[in-house]
């Protein structure tokens, strides 16, 4: 074995694990596991190094252990990456009826190559089955790439041992395995793959980190909504798409803070913007701007249809029975109902932005409230009331 491989594998193995444990720190389940993962593959591949100080049998059995360990924590990393059950307890127990044969192989057989057989193929099918109840799963690139490389990691091991046990035997003693190309072979492609396997899951870990860290600075925490930075972003995803924009406003708001506290305040915000979400067609997309103003964006519509959604909006919103339940024991407003007013504005191929859009939804906003609120107006001089409940038909 060469002396340099002997050494290479468990710095490069001991460098990976910490830096998973590092990532982990950011919110990364899967970090979780990748990092123990390497760092008890780090340990498997040092055995080696102490050989001098316990019996080989006990080394190699130790080595064997330490495998089937690191790839539980594999196979578990990509379970949890891709939102599956862990089945830690079958992995746990298909590990122990390996490791009780490989126990059967050294203490009974002294078999050196049924051994390394029996751990290489227990590892190898911890992994399969991972990837192959993940498949289903995959989202994106990273996802892609990571399945890919774990195969590649699965079918070096079976390879490597349909070759050099079966078709060139290489190996018998403990002697020969130290000198044979087996073992040359399984230091060389370790190396390359564990390198591999490790960018592969780092890069996923981190993809989903900065994902998730992205998604939290776009979104509104009280309501789950994104927030201005995150509605602009989705304007610039799509391009010159063409729809319409509503703006809403929850009515009175001021006054519901002021008498029932901020705490209702925050119940009636989450309240709208549920009606919002649950009605969102495919492909729109809402955001709260701040305070109780909400501007909404479906692409893809006409004016007519803008209104009508803005219109079944404000009607379901201003149906919620909140005398019921109330709060502090008192109803909401003099008959326990809040209402909302919306402005719609249709697409104009004039507009250089969307902003310009949201403008004249804004100004069609302002003239419900001038027009005593609870109320949908579209853009226009002056704005047109659209409050009365319509039929509309949308090619």
């Amino acid at each position: 074995m060469d002396s340099n491989f002997a050494f290479l594998l468990p710095v490069m193995m001991l460098i990976f694990g910490c830096t998973f444990l590092i990532v982990s720190r950011f919110g990364s389940r899967e970090a979780k596991l990748w990092g123990p993962g390497y760092l008890f593959a780090a340990a498997a591949f040092s055995v080696p190094l102490i050989d001098s100080l316990v019996a080989e049998r006990t080394a190699s059995l130790i080595a064997d252990a330490l495998f089937l360990i690191s790839f539980i924590f594999y196979s578990g990393a990509l379970l949890a990456r891709f939102g599956l059950p862990s089945w830690l307890a079958q992995r746990f127990g298909f590990s122990g009826a390996i490791y009780a044969g490989i126990l059967y192989a050294v203490l009974v057989l002294q078999s050196i190559p049924v051994e390394f057989l029996l751990d290489d193929l227990g590892c190898a099918a911890l992994l399969a089955f991972a990837i192959a109840t993940s498949l289903r799963r995959v989202r994106h690139a990273a996802d892609r790439v990571l399945l890919a490389v774990s195969g590649l990691v699965v079918a070096d091991t079976v390879i490597r041992n349909i070759v050099f046990v079966f078709i060139i035997p290489s190996y018998g003693g403990h002697d020969d395995f130290i000198s044979s190309q087996y073992a040359f072979y399984m230091q060389a492609s370790a190396s390359i793959l564990a390198l591999m396997f490790a960018l592969a899951a780092l890069a996923a870990a981190t993809f989903d980190t900065i994902t998730a860290h992205r998604d939290a600075a776009e979104r509104d925490p009280l309501t789950g909504m994104f927030n201005r930075r995150g509605f602009d972003r989705m304007v610039d995803e799509r391009g010159r798409v063409q729809g319409a924009v509503i703006i809403c406003d929850i009515d009175n708001f001021k006054w519901v803070n002021d008498t029932f506290g901020h705490g209702a305040g925050d119940e009636v915000i989450r309240a709208f913007a549920r009606i919002l979400q649950v009605r969102l067609p495919e492909g729109g997309f809402a955001a709260r701007f701040g305070g109780e103003e909400f501007v909404i964006f479906l692409p893809e519509t006409p004016l007519v249809a803008g209104a009508d959604f803005a219109n079944r909006a404000r009607l379901a919103f201003a149906a919620i029975d909140r005398k019921a339940i109330g709060f502090d024991g008192k109803p909401i407003g003099s008959d326990g109902g809040i209402t909302a007013s919306f402005g719609v504005a249709g697409a104009n191929p004039a507009d250089h932005s969307l902003y310009e859009q949201i403008a004249r939804a804004d100004k069609a906003l302002y003239g419900a409230k001038e027009a005593g609120r609870n109320k949908v107006m579209v853009e226009g001089e002056p704005p047109s009331d659209m409050s009365g409940p319509r039929v509309v038909s949308v090619a």
